[in-house]
């Protein structure tokens, strides 16, 4: 065993921001775009960008500004511009009136496929960022732990209760974990490759339980924080007494809040939990509100008017091209952070079609690509372009490896000296949603000038998913993803050989051993001086390329104080909210 990994309780003001929401998903649709004319493309981006970006888009505009250092947090209130008053003392109680984009999946997080209840779990550990600006591993229901080649032990903080009443201890634990790993419909499995399949926990003591694992497991601490959903630890008991059914319509955690009603469609109720374990700075237990209620508002313009009107609390997810209105709101605060979001990417078939064996012409698609139009274009005024797969504050980020820019002449001559005709045809597969499909367009203009002609088939996301990533039949497809917490399972995804759910499939042996050193080490220097290997070797293969971010954001009240937004986009933090007289 390792020696004892043994982190200190989180600060108060330690912030830390979302990664990725759960999309809402559309009707089943099959549309086949044929490429737009000029006067059909500048309709297209004049209606969903500010006038002047379609010439950048193009390429014909002057150079683009510099983009905003990559994690810069905006923190923003037409307020601000007024002299600062005396801290307000934190007044406790009241309700907290969220409104939500994605509708609630399920209340059982192992499971789930979209929002859950969140506030009403707790994780064996919390993703915090630290003082270096990564994010890492703090104390959440284990107090400490120690990673090993072959397991992993937890010792468990004592007198914590679930809302049922029953014990959070070694046993209920251990039950969780073995759902995580056996459930036939567990989520969470997927982040856990490692733990051994047949006894995937024991309990040492009442408080102790230690998970075994096939090989050391670099990710491990990331897979079952707060950062990873489907890890929230649910009572045994509950299960036991309410069945699958009931738990899966039933929050029973022990986390701030307790699950109080739910309507599908519609609204979650949560109340108080008067007996939570965390103290707050008064000495008493978090939470400070009493209740939350969550209703479910898929459009956006109604989310953005009814924050306006003061008929709710806080929301996320706003348009770029609102964010302006809600900047000049002076009851509104708005906060967003850069490092955080949707990311857009692409990918080449590595099996088959016209990007198999020719690297010359992978190269000359991405520097053909002119991110930062694509960016301003598409992102509404806050969209940034991306560099690499991983974004700053996650382990193995580093400005130093290299990256594409947008070089129209290099581009041109990767692609003669690939060997490939002139008009090339490639047929990119993309998700039937608005930005992906108005990124395909400005896709195939820019491609366009190398002499690469982009046939657009556009599917509804599970028609995609089974295109794609199970049949395999694509030259060229787009993807929307979430942040990484850690880069093994982003890495180990996308680099996949083979697999039901692989991308690229590529036979890369070089950069699938490169990953599975970062996997095998506990060791941060060692773990990110294997991904900047990693990530050096993924460049030079030009198999993937990163497209621009959309950062979540959040919107508040002015009432609504002591805001610390979390990892997860739907995951506020709502413990350590509370609200001004």
């Amino acid at each position: 065993m390792l020696g004892a990994s043994r982190v200190g309780p989180p600060l108060a003001n330690d912030l830390a921001w979302p990664s990725g929401a759960y999309t809402r998903r559309m009707p089943a649709r099959s549309v086949s775009l044929k490429a737009l004319n000029r006067r059909e493309f500048l309709s297209l981006v004049l209606a969903s960008a500010p006038v002047g970006l379609l010439a950048a888009a193009c390429g014909s505009a002057p150079a683009a500004s510099p983009a905003p250092p990559l994690a810069t947090a905006v923190v923003s209130s037409a307020a601000r511009s007024t002299p600062v008053a005396a801290a307000q003392p934190i007044t406790r109680g009241g309700t907290l009136r969220g409104v939500v984009q994605n509708d609630f999946v399920t209340m059982w997080p192992t499971v789930t496929t979209g929002p859950t209840a969140d506030r009403c779990f707790d994780w064996l550990v919390r993703w915090r960022k630290g003082s270096d600006g990564r994010w890492g591993a703090q104390p959440g229901l284990a107090e400490s732990w120690e990673l090993g080649d072959k397991s992993a032990t937890f010792k468990l903080r004592r007198g914590v209760k679930f809302h049922d009443d029953s014990n959070v201890n070694a046993e209920a634990v251990r039950w969780n974990i073995e759902s995580w790993i056996k459930h036939p419909k567990s989520l969470a499995r997927d982040n856990l490759g490692a733990v051994a399949v047949d006894t995937p926990a024991e309990v040492v003591d009442d408080y102790t339980v230690k998970i075994n694992l096939n090989a050391a497991f670099g990710s491990l601490l990331s897979a079952v924080s707060d950062a990873t959903e489907t890890t929230g630890i649910t009572s045994m008991a509950a299960y036991q007494r309410l069945g699958e059914d009931g738990i899966r319509a039933q929050a029973v955690g022990s986390g701030p809040f307790m699950f109080d009603a739910w309507q599908s469609g519609n609204q979650l109720w949560l109340k108080r939990n008067p007996d939570y374990w965390e103290k707050a700075e008064d000495g008493q237990p978090l939470p400070y509100l009493d209740s939350i209620v969550y209703r479910f508002v898929p459009d956006d313009s109604v989310r953005l008017a009814e924050m306006r009107s003061t008929s709710a609390d806080i929301t996320d997810l706003i348009r770029g091209r609102d964010v302006p209105v809600v900047k000049a709101d002076p009851d509104l605060t708005y906060i967003e952070d850069s490092s955080n979001g949707n990311r857009y990417r692409f990918f080449f078939n590595g099996k088959q079609g016209p990007f198999k064996d020719n690297q010359k012409l992978r190269q000359a698609i991405q520097y053909a690509i002119d991110r930062e139009a694509i960016a301003r274009a598409l992102g509404g005024g806050i969209g940034i372009r991306q560099r690499y797969d991983l974004t700053q504050g996650t382990l193995g980020y580093d400005e130093t490896i290299p990256y594409y820019t947008f070089d129209l002449d290099k581009a041109r001559s990767l692609f003669a000296a690939s060997g490939s005709p002139a008009g090339l045809q490639v047929r990119l597969t993309v998700i039937a949603r608005e930005a992906d499909q108005q990124q395909a367009q400005i896709l195939q203009q820019m491609l366009e000038k190398i002499g690469v002609k982009l046939t657009i088939e556009a599917l509804e996301r599970v028609a995609w998913g089974v295109k794609v990533r199970q049949q395999n039949d694509f030259d060229m497809a787009t993807q929307r993803t979430g942040t990484a917490v850690d880069p093994d399972p982003l890495f180990t995804l996308a680099w996949a050989a083979e697999g039901p759910a692989a991308y690229v499939r590529a036979d890369v042996p070089e950069i699938q051993a490169c990953i599975a050193q970062g996997r095998a080490s506990y060791d941060v220097a060692s773990r990110q001086q294997a991904y900047q290997r990693c990530q050096t070797l993924m460049y030079d293969a030009a198999w993937w390329g990163y497209l621009w971010l959309q950062p979540w954001n959040y919107v508040l009240n002015k009432r609504v104080r002591g805001a610390q937004p979390m990892w997860l986009s739907n995951n506020w933090r709502e413990e350590v909210l509370w609200l001004a007289s």
